[in-house]
């Protein structure tokens, strides 16, 4: 007690705002189950897929090859050439699998609290809200921590089998320079941004939403997360092509914003859409100007090749992830 002008004050025992927050935060990580399967299946897994993220990246830079050419082209300069740069993304996948699940739940659960909607059903919508803001800022936490190390891996894969052992030999491709592991942000963090948030928005509140709409089965989680992913793909297969085109291409480091937002419509036009020409009346009159072409757009087979090769990376990624998690836990438990 603290005694001040004849009066007491009971010196309150609620621990400081960090130390709350810390608390807080302590409380939404997982078991020491998962985190071992996330420490070590995170960085096993993203290693494992490098040469089906390095057959991305190839497209990228290539309209012209199918599935099976790029991934032909993953492997130039021989089978160990498939996991060209996949070591940084390896690396910076430990921190990147431990924290931001924990992150995204903190976020999530202190909006909910704040808003008073904690006990509504997480698919409502003030829930949902409040999972878009976490999701954001995961996504931002994910995108500053991966971003050197994917800009980096996309670019090695580009100089190892467009430019070492590219079948063009008249020096017109060069080496594109290589961003630093450390680096958080740069050309083409917005479009990994944009490919974070919706990657986690679908697992984190479209699954849910399925979840509730789906009878139960065996493994209907996962399942749900499956579902989720690979309907986003149709979005975030264009969103991460755009993010590697603009890390391997130096060009774009030197434009303005406005400049590169240009190069991206460019690229997005180019890459998915194909110019059908419409049919023009031309008249005899001579004197008159002749109309302009005008063109109709449909999809480009490429939309279905970067669409299936993202979704073949996604269920390899998380299949893989979720049967180390289930091997790894189940050897933990039994231990205990």
């Amino acid at each position: 007690l603290c005694y001040t002008s004849g009066v007491s004050l009971a010196m309150s025992a609620t621990p400081s705002a960090p130390s709350s927050l810390f608390s807080s935060f302590r409380q939404k990580l997982p078991d020491k189950a998962l985190l071992v399967s996330g420490a070590v299946g995170g960085p096993t897994v993203i290693w494992l897929c490098t040469p089906l993220r390095n057959g991305l990246t190839l497209g990228a830079k290539d309209k012209k090859s199918g599935i099976v050419g790029l991934y032909r082209k993953v492997f130039r300069g021989g089978f160990h050439a498939g996991w060209t740069g996949g070591l940084a993304p390896a690396v910076v996948a430990c921190p990147q699998f431990l924290a931001l699940g924990p992150v995204y739940h903190f976020i999530n659960g202190s909006l909910a609290d704040c808003a008073g909607v904690s006990a509504l059903s997480p698919t409502s919508a003030p829930r949902l809200c409040c999972s878009a803001i976490a999701a954001l800022g995961a996504s931002l936490g994910e995108t500053m921590l991966t971003f050197g190390s994917q800009a980096r891996n996309a670019q090695m894969a580009y100089n190892n089998s467009f430019v070492h052992f590219a079948s063009v030999v008249d020096g017109s491709r060069k080496n594109v320079p290589l961003n630093r592991v450390r680096d958080v942000w740069g050309v083409g963090a917005e479009a990994l941004l944009v490919r974070n948030f919706l990657s986690v928005f679908s697992v984190r509140s479209f699954s849910p939403w399925l979840r509730e709409r789906m009878p139960d089965i065996q493994g209907k989680v996962v399942l749900c997360d499956a579902l989720a992913s690979l309907a986003v793909c149709t979005i975030t297969a264009p969103v991460h092509q755009l993010f590697n085109f603009l890390a391997t291409t130096p060009e774009a480091r030197s434009l303005s914003f406005s400049e590169r937002s240009a190069m991206a419509r460019r690229f997005l036009r180019e890459q998915y859409f194909v110019p059908l020409p419409r049919e023009v009346m031309i008249t005899a009159d001579l004197s008159q100007r002749p109309p302009e072409q005008e063109y109709s757009w449909r999809m480009s087979p490429v939309a279905l090749r970067d669409f299936g090769m993202r979704a073949t990376y996604i269920t390899t990624v998380m299949s893989l992830f979720v049967a180390i998690e289930r091997t790894l836990c189940s050897v933990m438990r039994e231990m205990r």
